[in-house]
């Protein structure tokens, strides 16, 4: 039997589903460009670990790429002026992050990743993409200042996955509701995963992965964050959409949620999480900001 019949068969069965690598740049059917075009970067990053403050990256790779502004249709992927680099960290990979990544001491010994390059990557960009901003950026602002000055937005976060009929946000899962899978777990497969996904249109709205990121990047946006919740509350906040911020030992443990209506988030926690006086703090979120530790530099 040929590989083509196997495929017809599978995906002609209700019991099993068929899944594609995602396929190479070179064979992406991209529209040609109309109108105003912007430059935009996907960052994805390995680290050392979670922990913002002591953690490191490992592995940067950076993916430019353009899109027209008012459609957020992908017209050129720049992959050959993508970068995705060592670094060696200060302190050894600990072996539960080697366990994940695959990255070893051994093949970041002697590495270091060229700042200014960075620099020319991301200095024309109008807009960083990460599929976990609250993490990568952090992250690569530790190491690269240049990434404080640019917009950001979030493709885990800032695309409704939920109303889109999607129950994960995380990448591989939103590969196979899709139909696709790739080599994940490091920086440049995962980079060129989560444009390949904003490439494609989403199942609910038909609206094009990317042009729904840009919406919400665009919408002003508050931070509301939670202080003093009850530990029997967290699978509510959670289920909102609320995130976890440890306080990295500069400010008070709390839930947070970014959102373009913060009295109705005010009231909902008044009313499902709080039954006497907790302290919600409310503040703007400037584009330059967003996702970034210094949302909380006032608090």
């Amino acid at each position: 039997m040929v590989l083509a019949e196997a495929e017809s068969l599978i995906e002609a069965s209700p019991d099993h589903r068929l899944l594609h690598r995602v396929p190479t740049v070179a064979t992406w059917t991209l529209p040609t460009a109309v109108g105003e075009i912007r430059r935009a970067v996907v960052v994805d990053t390995e680290t050392t670990g979670l922990d913002q403050d002591r953690d490191e990256v490992i592995e940067l790779a950076l993916l430019p790429f353009d899109y027209e502004r008012a459609s957020g249709r992908i017209v050129a992927v720049h992959e050959r002026d993508a970068i995705s680099e060592f670094r060696e960290p200060t302190r050894p990979i600990p072996a539960e992050a080697s366990n994940i990544h695959g990255i070893t001491n051994e093949m970041v010994k002697g590495h270091a990743i060229n700042a200014e390059r960075v620099r020319a990557i991301i200095e024309p960009a109008h807009l960083v993409i990460a599929h976990n901003a609250g993490f990568d950026r952090p992250m690569v602002e530790k190491h690269w200042s240049i990434f404080e000055e640019k917009h950001w937005a979030c493709s885990f976060v800032d695309i409704d996955w939920k109303a889109e009929g999607i129950g994960s946000a995380k990448l591989d899962y939103l590969l196979h509701a899709h139909g696709w899978f790739h080599d994940g777990h490091r920086a440049l497969s995962d980079a060129l995963a989560t444009l390949f996904l904003l490439t494609r249109e989403l199942p609910q709205s038909k609206q094009l992965g990317l042009a729904a990121l840009l919406a919400c990047a665009r919408t002003p946006l508050r931070a509301v964050r939670a202080e003093d919740t009850a530990f029997e509350q967290r699978a509510a906040l959670k289920g909102r959409g609320y995130r976890w911020d440890d306080g990295e030992a500069k400010r008070t443990k709390a839930w947070w949620i970014m959102t373009s209506d913060p009295d109705a988030e005010v009231a909902w926690l008044r009313q499902e999480i709080y039954r006497d006086k907790g302290r919600i703090a409310v503040s703007n979120v400037p584009p330059t900001q967003r996702y970034s530790s210094r949302m909380w530099a006032s608090e």
